[in-house]
């Protein structure tokens, strides 16, 4: 199977190799495991995003096709033409074309790769996070009209495709009129990354830890006051943000300003981007992972990274967290700073309830690694190309329907 990739997180060429992210580069080798051959359409970095091309492509069988440069959605989408004549001029060769979304131009790439079959793979409710954008009013509103024209545009795609999704509520929304449809978990973890430990908060000062986008939609401010509380309970405690910063967002600022003010200042340590595996460290040597997303979430990956390494995890109820943790984490509300202390407070002191979230946390975790997830959703695309290819030459379907571990991936057909 000769494969198509587009999402809008950059990559570069740099001689032969291929960079970019690792969590996007891993899953990309994991495709290529898999495929003859797969074919990258992504843009190139900004100067502020080449320190985040940390991971290079392994397998021989990828290669890139350049979008043009990272810059702002309405310069991108000033460049459609251009963008669909080279997706247009590239995918003669490709069985099928794979876009993760949202993403700004997986309307115009999808129809610019027609008649190839696009498979869609939605990974969160973008709409959901307009609201905390730091952007006055006017521009949130202009922000919203495109995001509402995108994602008409994405379910009106994702009605004549395969479309993965790993977000629950969006599962639903999308199941009354979507045909093949199938609920997945999007992971970066491998099946050697995991680090195996019974039990963590044995010595202080006990470190809460959060990886990600520094976004106020994710609650860092909520996580500075909780620290605070928790300092004020005399508990002694600091809290690691590693993540690259959101541009446009000036939350880091405002972190520091909190927490200067709650007279904090040294609990609270930003240490910037870092490669998956400095990344990886970070996992080890913390005490409590904790999220407080403000909105809706399709899944963080980053609860799965914390899981695998034996890390108890302490996050908000939004997206489709509740239902994919299960008792494996403890979920608090979003927006209740009492409640998040209060909760970090009962995992530091309860340690049998630690030992156990931390057990049941890499159980889920190892159920849903890269080798099994991406695995499950080669074999639904190839029995989906199969029968759409025999439903177009007029012959029966029957037994072409996907076969996925109910638990990794489950698909649903229309009522």
């Amino acid at each position: 199977m000769r494969l198509g990739f587009h999402y809008h997180v950059p990559a570069v060429l740099e001689g032969a190799q291929i960079r970019m992210p690792g969590y996007q580069g891993r899953f990309v080798d994991a495709f290529a495991d898999h495929c003859s051959e797969v074919v990258c359409f992504l843009h190139s970095p900004r100067l502020d995003e080449e320190a985040q091309m940390d991971s290079v492509i392994k397998s021989p069988n990828v290669r890139l096709v350049h979008l043009g440069p990272h810059c702002s959605v309405p310069r991108r989408l000033l460049a459609a033409r251009q963008l669909a004549r080279v997706m247009r001029t590239q995918h003669r060769d490709l069985d099928v074309l794979l876009i993760r979304g949202p993403s700004p131009l997986l309307p115009i790439l999808a129809r610019a790769a027609s008649p190839v079959p696009t498979v869609l793979l939605l990974v969160g409710d973008v709409l959901a996070m307009i609201d905390n954008l730091p952007q006055p009013r006017w521009r949130k509103k202009a922000i919203r009209w495109f995001w509402k024209w995108n994602c008409w545009e994405q379910n009106r795609i994702a009605r004549s495709s395969l479309t993965f999704v790993n977000n629950r509520r969006l599962f639903e929304e999308l199941q009354p009129y979507v045909p093949c449809l199938v609920e997945t978990r999007t992971t970066t973890l491998n099946a050697a990354d995991f680090f195996v430990r019974d039990d963590t908060c044995l010595k202080p000062p006990f470190r809460l830890l959060y990886t990600g986008r520094m976004d106020r939609g994710k609650g860092l401010l909520e996580m500075v006051e909780a620290v605070a509380a928790l300092i004020a309970e005399g508990e002694n405690v600091v809290l690691d943000l590693v993540g690259p910063p959101e541009k446009g967002d000036p939350v880091l600022q405002e972190l520091a300003a909190l927490a200067a003010k709650r007279n904090i200042s040294e609990r609270i340590r930003y240490h910037g981007y870092m490669s998956l595996q400095e990344l990886f460290n970070y996992y080890k040597q913390a005490d409590i992972y904790v999220i407080a997303s403000k909105t809706s979430e399709g899944f963080p990956r980053t609860i799965w990274e914390a899981m695998a390494h034996s890390l108890p995890v302490v996050a908000t109820g939004v997206g489709s967290i509740p239902q994919f943790v299960g008792e494996a984490a403890i979920i608090v509300k979003p927006n209740d700073c009492n409640a998040l202390s209060g909760t970090i407070s009962a995992v530091l002191h309860d340690g049998q309830r630690r030992r156990e979230m931390i057990r049941k946390g890499r159980e889920l975790a190892a159920s849903v690694t890269l080798e099994k997830q991406v695995a499950s959703m080669v074999r639904a695309v190839q029995d989906w190309l199969a029968t759409d290819r025999a439903v177009s030459k007029g012959t029966p379907t029957k037994g072409l329907a996907p076969e996925m571990p109910a638990r990794v991936i489950r698909p649903f057909r229309d009522g």
